[in-house]
């Protein structure tokens, strides 16, 4: 049974003063009927994201002209 209609997500990339730079992440949970979002699953898809997210970063640094 889908719990969840939809997931949206807002990234923001900063450049940090000290070089680099600060990512941040804004996510939208769209339940279906009175299913609610828990904070362990919140955490979940968090960690899954920032899995996704450093695997994208360590292509782009090993290949700086993909981009």
């Amino acid at each position: 049974m889908n719990k969840l209609a939809k997931i949206t997500y807002e990234t923001k990339l900063e450049p940090s003063p000290t070089g680099g730079s600060i990512c941040k992440t804004t996510s939208k949970y769209y339940t279906i009927g009175d299913f609610e979002v828990t904070e362990e699953g919140i955490k979940e898809g968090k960690e899954k994201g920032l899995g996704i997210f450093k695997a994208v970063e360590a292509y782009l640094m090993a290949n700086p002209d993909a981009y």
